[in-house]
Formats: structure tokens, C-alpha cells, sequence
């Protein structure tokens, strides 16, 4: 059902002057980016329909008040960072064919690549447990329709409720993020777009190093301007090398402005190395004192990971009883799943560093043969390797991922 325009009208919030969208913007760009968020709203609630919506949310960088404009040659900034928004209500669901309908709508609506929109019933936020998304969400959010306390029953959750595998899921996503520029490169694609998202990548894997450290120490911020102050107190006073908090304070910064002036410029292939041996010092001292393993050989890792994964047994068993279904149904899958009994976010993090970590140099195809021969015994159920089995596993392994 399709809400009436009158109804939008009554519930449609229009955002405070005093709450600003973006980090440093002007007057006039804060106008651009309320009238287009007023769009969109009105395009969601008009797809989406009134009934058991009680509201529009709008979280991730513009929800924080530290949205990015990309401003280049005298044009007016565009946004940089994705929008995300949250539908909270008391319907049960709202239809997959409905939200995949806004993301490819939404878009061109913001000037933006990319739309990331879920629903969540309201009655679910008393039982959620404390993530960075529910964190964030909580202290850094604007309605932009529906009710000012819709998110009312989430709990507020103090950084030092953070568990460790949340930072385990920042250096998934990341990794998963340089593996498809690594998969960009792999095909010799080149010019200024490769450029930048290699150096994009980059920045996204130090920040993930950083923030990793704050939350490893419970001192974890919704805000980047306020984890930039922590980490640069830290960095005085404790172990953390003044290089790297220098760098972590460069890539915060241009998270913020996207400027890219502050992001490295040398050759792609060695940026996204360089990368690559940031993600993985800092995921091994991570992980080190998250699962009390050794990880020297990463071949061992998805071991670990069956036994100190990212969901409690109760959930796993939850999901392989969804899954299980296709599995009998796709031989293929049912015995993918025998060698390596993890579904989804687990098994991705199992194998991402087999697949990211087998990158010996920049520029190279050449490849760590053990770890790529791991991973193949575990997707195919053979150890010999062949030329495209590398390329071949990251591109499922990466999948529809969007960094």
C-alpha cells in the first residue's frame, strides 16, 4: 500500500539546520544534500508504502554529521561516501524485490555509486547485541520520516561492550575490499579510476588497522574526529608508532574530505601491496590475541575459524539448518560444506587470507602456491592448482561484495 502524499507530508522530517550532514560543508551544500535526502525519502516511503513503517533512518557518514563532498575543478561537491538507510517498523519484513528496487533507484536520485537500505522491525532492537553498526546507529543517526524515537528501545552500548570480532569484521570487509581492486589489477585495468580506488583501498585498510587498535584498548568512537584525538593521545604515550598514527590521521582525514591529496600517489600495484602487508600484520596481531593461535601459517587459519569464529554455535547451527536445503539440492555444495562446515560471513573469513596473502609482489602474478592449493582443496576438493584458480576464488569469494 502506498502512502497518500498528505500522510508524507505529516510525518516527512526535514533535518535541522542545526544537524549537519556534512564534515566542513557550506550553507549551500548542506541545502543540495537536504533537498536530494527529501527525495529519496519521499521515493522510499511512496515504494515502500506508510503501513507498519514507523520510520526512514538515515546512519553511516551522513548520518554521523561527517558526510564527504568530492570537491574538484570548481564543481560543486558531490558525495563521496555511500547513504545507508534503515526502515524501522512493526510490519514483519519488507520484501528483498523492494529494498533491491531502491538500490538501484536511490542512486541516481543522491549522485551517488551506491545505496545501502535494510529493515529492521522495531520490536527486534531490545534483543540485538552490541556491534559497531547498533553502536553507531544508536549515538549517530538522523529520522529523516516517521517517529523522532524510533530507534528509542536500542540500547545505548559503551565501546567497552565491543567484542573483539568486530574487528575481526572491519579487516573482513576491508580485505574483501582490496581483493577486488587486487582483481582489477589482476586484469591489467589501469588509468586514474584504478588509481584512486587502490589508493581508496588503502586508506580503508588503515583506518581498519586503527580502529582495531581502539577497540582492542575499549576506547572505540561513533565519531571520526573524536577516534583521530584518541589515537593521536595514544601515540605519545604507548607503543603505537608515531608513523602509523601520522598515516591513520591522513586516511581519517580524508574519509572526512576526500581530499585526495593526503592519500599516497605511487603505482597502484605497489599501493595495494603496501596494503596488503598493513592488513596483514595488524589481522595477525589481532587475531593472535582473539583466537590465542599462533597464525604464522595462515593455511591453519580456517581451522581457527571453526573454532573461534564470528557467531556463537547456537547461530551457526541456525544457518546451516537455512542453508542445508540447497546443499542436499547442489551436490557441489553439500560437500564444500563437509571439508570446511562454514556458511557465509565465516567461511568468507576463513579463506579471504589464503586468497589476499598469497599476493608475493606488486605488479606480479606470482602467487604463494601453498595457500592458493589450501583454499582450492577446500572450494574444489583438490590440491593441484591451476593458472586461474586464484582469480577464480576471489571472484567468488568477493562476489557482489561492495567495499
Amino acid at each position: 500500500m502506498c502512502a497518500s502524499s498528505s500522510g508524507m507530508r505529516e510525518t516527512l522530517q526535514v533535518v535541522s539546520s542545526m544537524e549537519k550532514l556534512i564534515y566542513q560543508g557550506s550553507t549551500d551544500e548542506e541545502n543540495r544534500v537536504r533537498a536530494a535526502l527529501k527525495e529519496a525519502t519521499n521515493s522510499i516511503v511512496s515504494t515502500v508504502g506508510s503501513r507498519g513503517l514507523d520510520a526512514v533512518v538515515l546512519a553511516g557518514g551522513f548520518g554521523r554529521g561527517e558526510g564527504a563532498l568530492l570537491r574538484e575543478d570548481g564543481s560543486e561537491g558531490l558525495p563521496f561516501n555511500d547513504f545507508d538507510f534503515l526502515l524501522v517498523g512493526t510490519r514483519s519484513s519488507v520484501p528483498v524485490r523492494v529494498l533491491s528496487k531502491l538500490k538501484r533507484m536511490l542512486p541516481r536520485v543522491l549522485n551517488v555509486d551506491f545505496v545501502d537500505i535494510n529493515y529492521m522491525r522495531a520490536s527486534d532492537f531490545k534483543r540485538v547485541s552490541p556491534t559497531v553498526f547498533f553502536y553507531e546507529l544508536r549515538n549517530a543517526n538522523r529520522v529523516l520520516w516517521g517517529s523522532p524515537d524510533a530507534l528509542g528501545t536500542l540500547p545505548f552500548f559503551d565501546p567497552s561492550e565491543l567484542p573483539l570480532t568486530e574487528a575481526t569484521r572491519l579487516f573482513l570487509n576491508r580485505g574483501l575490499g582490496l581483493l577486488s581492486v587486487l582483481l582489477q589489477l589482476d586484469d591489467a585495468q589501469s588509468g586514474e579510476l584504478v588509481g584512486r580506488r587502490a589508493a581508496v583501498a588503502w586508506s580503508k585498510v588503515v583506518l581498519t588497522a586503527g580502529d582495531s587498535f581502539l577497540l582492542e584498548r575499549k576506547l572505540y568512537h561513533w565519531s571520526y574526529v573524536e577516534r583521530m584525538k584518541r589515537l593521536a593521545e595514544i601515540a605519545q604515550f604507548s607503543a603505537l608508532e608515531a608513523e602509523f598514527a601520522e598515516t591513520y590521521l591522513r586516511a581519517a582525514m580524508f574519509k572526512l574530505t576526500a581530499d585526495f591529496s593526503l592519500l599516497p600517489t605511487q603505482d597502484p600495484s605497489k599501493l595495494c601491496y603496501e596494503a596488503r602487508q598493513i592488513h596483514e600484520r595488524y589481522f595477525r596481531t589481532l587475531e593472535r590475541k582473539r583466537t590465542f593461535a599462533d597464525l604464522t601459517d595462515w593455511k591453519a587459519y580456517p581451522t581457527v575459524v571453526l573454532r573461534a569464529g564470528l557467531q556463537p554455535l547456537r547461530r551457526r547451527l541456525k544457518e546451516y539448518l537455512t542453508e542445508r536445503g540447497d546443499m542436499v539440492a547442489r551436490f557441489r555444495s553439500l560437500w564444500r560444506f563437509a571439508r570446511l562446515p562454514l556458511w557465509n560471513e565465516e567461511r568468507r573469513l576463513a579463506i579471504l587470507p589464503l586468497l589476499l596473502y598469497a599476493v608475493l609482489e606488486p605488479g606480479s602474478q606470482a602467487r604463494e602456491g601453498s595457500y592458493v592449493a589450501e583454499a582450492c582443496e577446500i572450494e574444489y576438493g583438490r590440491r593441484d592448482v591451476r593458472a586461474d584458480d586464484w582469480k577464480r576464488l576471489a571472484l567468488e569469494l568477493v562476489g557482489e561484495f561492495h567495499p
